[in-house]
């Protein structure tokens, strides 16, 4: 959920390149067991319901 809510506020457009090019390159001392993307993606699909609730 942090990184979701760390997007929204990025000023990124797509979450895509934020995931990439941001947390992969310099968010990885805070994250240090960061997943691919595709496996991001099926577990933002559940924090998305508790984020809008």
């Amino acid at each position: 959920m942090t990184r979701v809510i760390a997007f929204h506020q990025s000023g990124y457009r797509d979450f895509k390149t934020y995931y990439i090019h941001f947390l992969c390159c310099y968010l990885t001392n805070e994250f240090p067991e960061l997943m691919s993307y595709t496996r991001m993606l099926k577990l933002m699909q559940g924090v998305l319901v508790l984020l809008f609730s």
